[in-house]
């Protein structure tokens, strides 16, 4: 495998989730984007 284009996760704490992949596990977050109609984040 060379690498991974991108994962979907559903979660209950987008917060938490997001601290958890971006300082943890040291992801980059390229772009973070609000979705009303969804009432959901959407982080690249």
């Amino acid at each position: 495998m060379l690498g991974i284009h991108h994962v979907a996760i559903i979660c209950s704490d987008y917060e938490r989730s997001k601290r958890f992949y971006v300082e943890l596990l040291g992801f980059p977050a390229i772009q973070e984007t609000y979705r009303a109609a969804r009432n959901s984040y959407k982080l690249d």
